[in-house]
C-alpha cells in the first residue's frame, strides 16, 4: 500500500511489485502470494464504499481519489517559499519515512532507503530555508527550532552550530548559547576527533566576553577559570566510555555522583555550582563523572540499571587510584551511592546522600513518592517545554525569579538529552519513546 501509494497513482507490473515485495521465493509464488495479498486489501478496503485499485491486466495502481498523502503534501509544501508553507512542512516531517517498518526484502530495502535520503535532503533544504527567512527577517530567535531540528538530522554542521548560538545571545539567553559551543566541541570531538573551527572558537569567546560583561555576569577572573576548566578523561566500563574529571589535592577522596541532570564541563557554566565545586576541591580530591547515558559519557546505552551505574563509578575509581572514598550522591545518585556503599563496604569511607529517596513510586507504605500519573503529567510537562527556561519552582524555590539559572539548568537538560522526536511520516506510526527517561531500577518496589 504504500510502495503504491507513492508512485503518484501510476501502474505498476505485477512482476515488479512480485519481485521488490517477494524476490527471496520463485517468481510463480511470488506471483501467487501478489495475487492473494491484493485480494486480501480489496476486501478489507471494501467498507469504504469505493474501489481503490485500479487492475488492468498487468497493470495494478492506488488510486488516492480526494485523499491527502502527507509524504505528497510535504514535498508540495517543501516548493515553496513562503515562511508559513515551510513551518507547515517540517511539522509534516517527524521523522524517517515508514520508521520501524522492516520488509526484510532487500530490493525493497534499497528503495526504502532511497526514498528516506530524499525526503531527508528536502526536510534539510526546508530548514536551511526557514533558518534564512528568519534571520533575514531579523527574527533570530525564531530560527532557534529550526536550527535545533536541523541539527539533529546533521550534527556536525558547525555553521548550523553557530547560528543556533548567535540566536540565543541575541535573545539574552547567553547560558545556552555557550552551551551549544560545548555541545558542538563535544560532538566534533567525539564523531571526527577534532576541534571547532576558528570562526567557531572566536564567536565562542566573543560571547564568553558579553556574557562576563552582563549584569550579573561572571568576573573576568571567573570568566579565566571557565577557560581552565579540568581536563575530563575516559575509562571504559564493560565498553562503555565514562567521562570523569579529578579537582583538588586534599587528604582524601570524595566522589560526586548527581541524578539523571549531569554534564561535567557545562556543571563549570553555573557560578554557583562552580562555586561548590571550588569549595569541594579546597579540602579533598574532588571525583565527578557523568553516568552512561549522561552528559559527556556514552549515549545510547538503552535505560541503565543502578548496578551498571554502580559498576561505573567502581571503574573510575579504580582509574585514579581511590581505594577508599566519600560517597556524595544526589537524587538517583544519592540511591545508587547507597547500593555501591552496602556492596562495597570496605572501600566506602562514608555516604553522604542530597536529594535521594527509599524509592521513586507512590505505595501505602511510602506516601512521598510520586503515582505513575504524576510522572507521567512531569514527563508531558518537560516534553512541552522542552527548550524554555526551567521550572526551578520546587527544585530551587528562591531562584525563581532568576532567568540565568533557569537557563542555565533548562541548557543543562538540553545538553543531557536530545529534543523528542515524534512520530514519522507515513499512517498508522506510533509515537517514538520520549528523550526524557528514568533508569528503571530508580522505581523499581
Amino acid at each position: 500500500m504504500a510502495y503504491l501509494a507513492l508512485q503518484a497513482g501510476q501502474p505498476q507490473s505485477r512482476e515488479k511489485l512480485a519481485a521488490l515485495l517477494w524476490g527471496g521465493t520463485g517468481e510463480e509464488q511470488a506471483r501467487a502470494n501478489l495475487r492473494q495479498t491484493l485480494s486480501v486489501l480489496r476486501r478489507a478496503l471494501q467498507a469504504t464504499g469505493r474501489e481503490w485499485f485500479r487492475i488492468e491486466g498487468d497493470l495494478v495502481a492506488l488510486d488516492l481519489g480526494d485523499g491527502e498523502l502527507d509524504v505528497r503534501r510535504f514535498e508540495a509544501l517543501a516548493a515553496s517559499s513562503a515562511t508559513e508553507d515551510l513551518e507547515q512542512a517540517i511539522a509534516l516531517y517527524s521523522g524517517e519515512l515508514l520508521e520501524g517498518f522492516n520488509l526484510g526484502e532487500e530490493p525493497f530495502e534499497d528503495w526504502l532507503r532511497t526514498e528516506r535520503e530524499r525526503l531527508r535532503i528536502t526536510a534539510t533544504a526546508v530548514l536551511e530555508k526557514l533558518i534564512t527567512c528568519h534571520v533575514g527577517g531579523n527574527e533570530p530567535g525564531a530560527s532557534i527550532p529550526a536550527a535545533t531540528r536541523l541539527l539533529s538530522l546533521e550534527p556536525l554542521r558547525e555553521d548550523v552550530h553557530r547560528t543556533l548560538m548567535r540566536a540565543y545571545a541575541a535573545t539574552g539567553r547567553f547560558n545556552l548559547a555557550l552551551a551549544q559551543y560545548r555541545s558542538c566541541a563535544d560532538t566534533l570531538r567525539k564523531q571526527l576527533g577534532v576541534q571547532p573551527e576558528p570562526e567557531t572558537r572566536a564567536l565562542y569567546r566573543d560571547l564568553l566576553a558579553r556574557r562576563i560583561a552582563q549584569p550579573g555576569g561572571r568576573s573576568p577572573e571567573e570568566g579565566a577559570s571557565f577557560e581552565a576548566r579540568p581536563q575530563t578523561r575516559y575509562v571504559k566500563s564493560d565498553g562503555v566510555s565514562i567521562a570523569y574529571q579529578v579537582t583538588g589535592e586534599g587528604p582524601f577522596d570524595v566522589v560526586y555522583v548527581q541524578g539523571w541532570v549531569s554534564n561535567l564541563d557545562y556543571a563549570w557554566d553555573s557560578s554557583r555550582l562552580s562555586g561548590v565545586l571550588h569549595r569541594l576541591g579546597s579540602f579533598c580530591r574532588l571525583i565527578r563523572i557523568d553516568k552512561r547515558g549522561t552528559g559527556l559519557s556514552d549515549r545510547g546505552t538503552g535505560v541503565p540499571t543502578l548496578e551498571q551505574r554502580m559498576q561505573d563509578v567502581r571503574a573510575v575509581l579504580d582509574a585514579v587510584g581511590s581505594q577508599m572514598t566519600v560517597l556524595f550522591g544526589s537524587s538517583e545518585g544519592g540511591v545508587m551511592c547507597m547500593l555501591f556503599a552496602a556492596t562495597y563496604p570496605e572501600r566506602t569511607a562514608a555516604l553522604i546522600l542530597h536529594g535521594a529517596y527509599a524509592r521513586g513510586l507512590w505505595s501505602p507504605d511510602y506516601p512521598w513518592g510520586r503515582t505513575r500519573e504524576e510522572l507521567e503529567e512531569e514527563l508531558l510537562a518537560i516534553e512541552r517545554d522542552w527548550g524554555r527556561p526551567a521550572d526551578l519552582g520546587r527544585a530551587a524555590p528562591s531562584l525563581i525569579d532568576n532567568m540565568v539559572e533557569r537557563e542555565w539548568f533548562a541548557g543543562t537538560c538540553e545538553i543531557r538529552h536530545p529534543p523528542p522526536m515524534r512520530s514519522p511520516c507515513g499512517a498508522g506510526a506510533s509515537r517514538s519513546t520520549r528523550a526524557i527517561s528514568f533508569p528503571r531500577s530508580e522505581f523499581r518496589p
